[in-house]
């Protein structure tokens, strides 16, 4: 009886895990850097631009899941061209991963002297790995069976995305499709998830600004609605309160999301808790993700 529990406990959360893995990393704090969702956003500062994102979630469970999302981008005058490079790593559960690594390119338009159309494309390779041996079992025999495979999996695959940005000094409408070519869903990799969104930046007096964010996203039959707002004193201190209701009939829970951050010169560092609640979660809430972001201003110095 203790085995067949066993079994039966982790084949539960496999399945779970499994059609988590099938939806793009929801991070709290994207809008600071975009380019995984939307390559259009690549080279939006003058600056090259190093971004790193970590999350954590639910925090103290074995094996729980762990995101990490690294990106480089840097905009080139002359042709109008942002260039870059993202990479992302989601460890998704018991032995279960997936790693995203694209070069991204973006071309603005100026539309006027206040407005910018940006054009992005991304392409790489998504790279998905299952190994069951790192699974906890009380029998090793049961391994080899059709739920649980005995050997190592790896799917390598490649994928693109592609969308665009419309700027002005005071609000950014973005929209993108990532996972262009997929049509239906692998054991590794998602099919097309849909973006919209847009964010704006309100002056309020000579040392407060507001930020409000709306963002949606659509994937077969999930849809994920998140609205915000961010307040940035002095463009030093920032802190904000997130919203993202349950669209899924109580597939994913309602979260709130708490963040805190601060900007000094070219340094940015950010902080924010996820916390669940509604009828249907029965998770911990200890979930977190820190920003770390640094701009290399290429201006050259006159003597």
């Amino acid at each position: 009886m203790r085995k067949k529990a066993i079994l039966y406990t982790l084949f539960t959360a496999l399945g779970l895990l499994q059609a988590s893995a099938q939806q793009d990393l929801l991070l709290s704090q994207e809008i600071f850097s975009r380019v995984n969702k939307n390559p259009a956003a690549t080279g939006n500062t003058n600056d090259v631009d190093i971004f790193l994102h970590g999350r954590i979630q639910w925090a103290g469970i074995e094996n729980s899941p762990r995101t990490g999302v690294l990106n480089v981008t840097n905009y080139i005058d002359k042709i109008k061209s942002g260039m870059g490079f993202t990479c992302s790593y989601d460890k998704i559960g018991v032995a279960h991963s997936t790693t995203n690594m694209k070069l991204v390119y973006a071309y603005q338009i100026d539309l006027s002297d206040n407005y910018v159309l940006s054009f992005g494309l991304g392409g790489g390779i998504n790279i998905g790995y299952f190994d069951a041996y790192q699974n906890t079992v009380e029998d090793y025999s049961e391994i080899g069976e059709e739920s649980l495979p005995a050997d190592k999996e790896t799917e390598v695959s490649p994928d693109f995305d592609l969308g665009f940005e419309l700027t002005n000094p005071y609000w950014t409408l973005g929209a993108s499709v990532t996972h262009l070519t997929k049509n239906e869903e692998t054991t590794f990799q998602s099919e097309r998830h849909y973006y919209l969104y847009g964010t704006s930046l309100i002056p309020l007096c000579t040392k407060w600004e507001l930020a409000p964010t709306v963002a949606y996203m659509h994937r077969n039959k999930t849809n994920v609605l998140e609205i915000g707002s961010l307040a940035f004193y002095d463009r030093f201190i920032w802190g904000g309160v997130t919203f993202r209701p349950d669209l899924n009939e109580g597939f994913d829970p309602s979260m709130l999301v708490m963040t805190l951050g601060i900007e000094w010169k070219k340094f940015r560092f950010g902080y924010s808790y996820d916390l669940g609640f509604g009828t249907n979660y029965r998770l911990p809430s200890n979930t977190h993700e820190l920003i770390l972001s640094y701009g290399i201003d290429k201006t050259k110095k006159k003597k």
